[in-house]
């Protein structure tokens, strides 16, 4: 059975066993497979472990609101396209515009209707539907004129740089050389671009792929370092790496992890002035491995730290890039049910930390945090 034809999954999360039960009475005559939740907390749980099509949510509940469950689903990369209904006794305009403003796709005041609750239902569910089609054709669309783009740019890199080698045989050829090395560098900037656009596809449509493995921290801040080192060097930077633990492990995705070490460290070249230092570090805690990259550059702003891990974001006015990266890195971070934030002073440095826990799962459901750990 494809997803297409199965029934749809509804979470129902309310404190009130009535009100539970109410709901299960009008939603189950029209197929949809019910999972019941009597807090914020446990949705969270179940969520993490099944997603839903759609999510039924009071809004008055111990402990954490409907509206904070709302803010904390709708701000994680693996579950904001799931669409939530908020249903209160609340007949208050605030509190409707409070959760639409926290994310919800609709609002509902009891006593409901029967009717008109199927209808939002089917009408969000067939949205979604469509949405996940178009997603899934986008995607399509995406994947094939990457692998154009891909085999496009290896054509480029090869072909210049077997004119590189056999211009440099030659003393005439010096300014040949260099041009077709800047050809190099700039075909290079376009496959990170093509990749970075092809990730944000992947995280729109919720299916960022991980393949996460055992792997020991200290080897992998140990590659970051003996790749970058050539790169720092030009520019005059030191770069070292320190493990509280070298034994120290953990499950993720290594090259994804990589992929994030490698944006935080480009980014600290990039922004370091000759003469400065970059610093790699990991160590454990009680929420598994913390990783850092500290640097002695520019810093950033402190307007500018809620920001910097938006799309399309750049701290300088440059254009040195997209600002995707940051982007990319914290909602690889998230995927892997950790968290991600900076700590910066203007003309000292930056420091970006991350953190993966030691046994990953499935990914933990947490508001997005940019400036400072929670």
């Amino acid at each position: 059975m494809t997803a297409a034809d199965r029934p749809a999954r509804i979470l129902i999360v309310d404190d009130e066993r009535h009100n539970r039960t109410l709901l299960e009475v009008m939603l189950e005559p029209e197929g949809f497979v019910l999972s019941l939740a009597t807090s914020g907390e446990e949705a969270l749980v179940m969520v993490a472990k099944d997603p839903p099509d759609l999510v039924i949510m009071d809004v008055l509940m111990p402990g954490m609101t409907g509206y904070d469950v709302v803010g904390t689903l709708k701000g994680n990369v693996t579950t904001k396209h799931i669409p939530i209904i908020m249903v209160t006794a609340l007949d208050d305009r605030d509190a409707r515009i409070v959760g639409l403003s926290a994310g919800a796709e609709d609002f509902l005041t009891r006593p409901l209707d029967r009717a008109e609750l199927c209808m939002r239902v089917r009408n969000l569910l067939r949205l979604k539907t469509a949405s996940d089609g178009a997603l899934a054709g986008r995607d399509n669309s995406m994947g094939m004129v990457s692998h154009d783009l891909r085999n496009l740019l290896h054509g480029i890199v090869l072909q210049t740089t077997m004119l590189a080698d056999d211009a440099s045989a030659s003393t005439d050829n010096k300014e040949m050389v260099v041009g077709l090395k800047r050809i190099l560098g700039f075909a290079g900037r376009m496959h990170r671009l093509v990749e970075d656009l092809v990730d944000v596809v992947s995280i729109d449509a919720g299916k960022l792929a991980l393949e996460p493995a055992r792997h020991v921290a200290a080897t992998l801040l140990s590659e970051i370092v003996d790749a970058s080192r050539l790169a720092a060097a030009e520019k005059g930077i030191s770069i070292r790496s320190d493990t509280v633990d070298p034994s120290l492990m953990a499950t993720f995705d290594r090259e994804r992890i990589l992929q994030v070490m490698n944006n935080l460290v480009t980014n600290a070249i990039k922004f370091t002035p000759r003469g400065g230092a970059i610093m790699l570090r990991c160590e454990g805690t009680d929420d598994g491995l913390v990783l850092s990259v500290s640097d002695t550059g520019v810093g950033i702003p402190g307007k500018l730290l809620d920001t910097v891990f938006e799309r399309f974001v750049q701290v300088t006015h440059d254009h040195r890039g997209l600002g995707l990266g940051l982007y990319i890195s914290q909602c690889i971070v998230q995927s892997h049910a950790g968290r991600m934030w900076v700590e910066s002073t203007v003309g000292k440095g930056s420091t970006f930390y991350f953190t993966i826990p030691f046994m990953m799962t499935k990914p933990k459901l947490v508001p997005t945090s940019t400036a400072s750990p929670p």
